[in-house]
């Protein structure tokens, strides 16, 4: 068994919060902020997982059981992962503030 704590990537800093959202019909999603800088260090979801800011290799270690048509479709994967992780990432934060709840 390996057990690793979470880091900010920014930050080097090991003082996370999980901000969790939850839509109907939705895999539960769980951001990850570090509490020193307030970056985006991961993104959770129930079927995936995608760490923000460690690239590629660490998306592939997550999609180990899916079998890829071609490393341009695994490529589009992880772009696509990325720019949902930031774009959900950034809405939740709004939605923290308007709600008038700490970030």
């Amino acid at each position: 068994m390996e057990i690793h704590r979470q880091t900010c990537q920014s930050c080097g800093s090991i003082d996370v919060r999980n901000i969790l959202a939850r839509e109907s019909d939705l895999p539960m999603t769980i951001y990850v902020r570090c509490a020193k800088c307030g970056e985006l260090v991961a993104r959770y979801k129930l079927r995936e997982y995608y760490h923000h800011g460690k690239g590629l290799d660490s998306f592939l270690r997550s999609q180990a059981a899916t079998i890829a048509e071609s490393g341009r479709h695994v490529l589009g994967e992880f772009r696509r992962t990325q720019k949902e992780s930031v774009e959900g990432y950034e809405a939740v934060l709004k939605e923290l503030e308007k709600e008038g709840k700490e970030v």
